[in-house]
């Protein structure tokens, strides 16, 4: 989608369509009809083929967010009704819905009986009976999405006492076409995806009211107690047609709807006023004036397949050999152990660090990052399921496969896709409980999810909405590649989805190998050209026949080379000023992750951090007046060093102030929301260091401790300086190989030392 205005001057919660710009009225219309307490349908029992089969159980998940516990002491937030509007309303646009309102509940809205979702059952108390993961990580999510299921099970047939609505809104893309690559999946499912979207944002939104210490509950299209047109009508989202339809501006009737209801009192936005729709199809609107999107642009995916996706990647070099070296046979498996927050998990970094991953508190500090935390909990146990006995017939040819699965999820939500056959060092060796991983599938599909340009316009990249712009994107890949996977299963092909949470494979080579990215001077990732290293991947592998994507080659390491960005902006030095090492049979510049995880966990004046995301120059906005330097960065190398030092000059990485939408709360050692102490508001700070005097460590495969948790072992941290600093370069590695002499090893002596003992030393 091109857009030639920037929104950098635009609120985030104006949103993408410039509602501020139509006319209001003080007067409410009544819808004429009210609807008859059905839901909408998820299941298609006469259609196998339709991807909305996949959607049910996820359905349930964020039906089963409908009520819940509210935090016995409410958070200090703004008294004025305004902000918290707009507070509420920068979320859900932060969350992508399309369009949000606010509203006071009248007694018109109130359904006579309420819709039910009829599909929820034991369905899902048989998944969480069944186990969470080992993964100590994983543990905590499941733990909060069954607490979230379990207070779903208490009786909501109190009386109706909550006073106002936030109303969401997501809009349908093009309809597929028939013969297009997905049209069998995703024809006839455009309600539904919308439905799922949205309720997706409404149960976030619910369970961040309930943490503020408000009532609140969720309504979607599945299950509710409100009249989803009347809401609409009194938040200034919808006119009432002559069909009596509520209509939506710029959408028509081609939208789905949630809306979560509150005691939290805010500002309502006024209804529209008769012919507001049609008034605001001006000029302005279709070019996009004021940062908002343009109407040229038409309905999301307007003239371009779904399989492609919204960014131009097939314009991008393909070569069969990824641009980072690997020496496949001397990669080696690691466990899961071996994951800097794995480690943290069960004391291996002290006490400090455990502690704020025992209950996940790195994100759960923040209001907003927890009230993901239950959605994402929820979906952990669907990521594996039966697989239907009879396979389904018409899926033999690997690349129609492969542009079906990229329609789908495409479609469904996902900024990137990509696919690769698994090399064995990309499954982790063993999992948390020392149990081993035997490889089990054929194919990865790599699914990338961006965190947001404008929320991090507005961030240091390591305050206190860093760890929800990473549960965001998480959140949004299980739920897209849940779906995908559930219908997989249902069609009798085996799959398993990999989450944060519970994971057996390596997300970065996957993500290098199916060709989204190139890996960058940040080290431990795979940057893409672009939305940067803006983004969170989740991984569906599965042995249906799909035909592999190649690596891409955008000239990335010479930019990287030329460019230190990110080196000199990262707040513990974390990432390398000097060249790329061989660790672990690949190159790489290699940063110190036990440094990045320490500060990443225990920051006290932000939740994780991002910095480097936020300062890196591909973190681009996507406009056109940003093309030429894209091109000219992929395709002419002689430009790379000054667009480099361009994106200084012209202030790329400074925080926004105009997009600050979120409050900065911390929580307390007794639970309670505060008000933040501190909060990181970094600028820009231009460090400089000579390689030498940095210092990194490393902990190649021979430094992890066994796989077996005894007792916590802390990272030997002089001998990882050494292995750091003794580690081959590629071009000294590359030389012992064709001498036929094998990869060094052992390039530091280890001393696993247990972390009481080394403390009591």
């Amino acid at each position: 989608m091109v857009r030639l205005f920037s929104h950098k001057n635009r609120p985030v919660h104006f949103g993408p369509f410039p509602l501020e710009r139509l006319a209001r009225t003080q007067v409410s219309v009544n819808a004429v009809t009210r609807p008859k307490p059905e839901g909408l349908q998820i299941e298609n029992p006469a259609s196998p083929h339709s991807l909305v089969n996949g959607m049910r159980d996820y359905f349930n998940v964020l039906d089963r967010m409908r009520v819940g516990d509210i935090a016995p002491n409410k958070a200090p937030i703004p008294e004025d009704l305004t902000d918290r509007a707009n507070h509420l309303k920068a979320a859900c646009y932060y969350l992508d819905a399309s369009m949000a309102g606010t509203c006071r509940i009248n007694d018109a809205a109130i359904l006579d009986q309420p819709i039910v979702n009829t599909t929820l059952n034991e369905a899902m108390s048989q998944q969480y009976s069944a186990g969470s993961a080992d993964n100590p990580m994983a543990e905590i999510s499941v733990r909060e999405g069954k607490a979230a299921w379990e207070r779903s099970q208490q009786a909501t047939d109190e009386p109706f006492e909550h006073t106002h609505a936030l109303t969401i809104i997501f809009e349908y893309p093009r309809d597929p076409e028939p013969g297009e690559p997905g049209y069998e999946w995703i024809a006839g499912t455009q309600a539904q995806r919308a439905a799922l979207r949205a309720a997706e944002v409404g149960g976030v939104m619910v369970n961040y009211l309930r943490f503020l210490g408000y009532d609140s509950r969720l309504h979607t299209a599945t299950s509710s107690d409100l009249n989803a047109s009347q809401i609409l009508l009194d938040s200034g989202l919808a006119e009432l047609t002559h069909g009596n339809q509520a209509e939506v501006p710029w959408l028509g009737d081609r939208y789905g709807v949630a809306m979560v209801s509150t005691t939290m009192e805010f500002t309502a936005d006024q209804p529209l006023a008769s012919d507001a729709n049609r008034l605001g199809r001006d000029f302005k609107w279709w070019l996009g004036y004021g940062g908002s999107r343009p109407g040229f642009s038409g309905p999301l995916y307007d003239g371009r397949e779904f399989r492609l996706g919204l960014y131009p990647m097939e314009t991008v070099k393909r070569v069969k050999q990824a641009t980072t070296f690997i020496d496949e046979p001397n990669v080696p498996r690691t466990p899961k152990r071996h994951d800097m927050f794995i480690r943290a998990s069960i004391g291996d970094l002290g006490a400090k660090a455990k502690k704020e991953l025992e209950d996940f508190r790195m994100i759960t500090k923040s209001p907003f990052g927890h009230a993901m935390i239950p959605v994402l909990g929820g979906m952990v146990p669907l990521q594996y399921g039966q697989v239907a006995e009879t396979v389904a017939a018409g899926y033999d040819d690997p690349k129609k496969n492969s542009d079906l699965i990229k329609a789908a999820l495409y479609y469904l939500g996902a900024d990137m896709v990509g696919i690769c056959e698994i090399p064995d060092y990309a499954w982790y060796s063993h999992d948390a409980d020392g149990s081993e991983i035997k490889p089990y599938h054929k194919y990865a599909i790599s699914v990338l999810v961006d965190q947001g340009y404008e929320t991090m316009e507005g961030a240091s990249g390591d305050d206190w909405i860093s760890g929800a712009q990473s549960m965001r994107a998480y959140m949004r890949a299980q739920l897209i590649g849940g779906v995908v996977g559930t219908h997989l299963r249902s069609l009798g092909f085996s799959s398993r989805g990999h989450s944060v949470m519970d994971q057996d494979v390596l997300h970065i080579p996957l993500n290098l190998l199916s060709g989204l990215g190139e890996m960058p001077r940040i080290g431990e990732m795979v940057l893409n050209p672009f939305v940067g290293p803006r983004f969170k991947s989740g991984i569906l592998t599965t042995d249906l026949p799909l035909e592999p994507d190649l690596p891409i080659d955008f000239g990335l390491q010479d930019f990287c080379n030329k460019c230190l960005k990110c080196a000199r902006e990262c707040p513990v030095t974390a990432i390398p000023f000097g060249d790329k090492i061989m660790f672990n049979g690949y190159e790489i510049w290699k940063p110190d992750v036990e440094k990045c995880g320490r500060y990443r966990i225990t920051n006290s004046a932000g939740s994780m951090c991002g910095r480097c995301m936020k300062t890196c120059p591909y973190n681009l906005e996507g406009v056109f007046k940003e093309r030429p330097f894209l091109w000219s960065a992929m395709n002419l190398p002689f430009t790379r060093k000054w667009i480099a030092k361009l994106d200084d000059k012209v202030g790329n990485g400074r925080i926004n102030p105009i997009k600050k939408w979120w409050w900065d709360l911390d929580t307390d050692d007794e639970g309670d929301i505060i008000e933040a102490k501190r909060s990181n508001q970094r600028e820009l700070e231009f460090r400089s260091k000579e390689p030498s005097e940095q210092k990194l460590a490393c902990y190649p495969a021979e430094a992890v401790a066994s796989p077996i948790v005894v007792v916590p072992t802390a990272p030997d941290r002089k001998a990882g300086i050494v292995a750091y600093k003794n580690a081959l370069s590629p071009a000294d590695y590359k030389s012992r190989l064709a001498r036929g002499e094998p990869p060094e090893k052992g390039v530091a002596e280890w001393n696993l030392i247990p972390v009481k003992e080394k403390e009591e030393v």
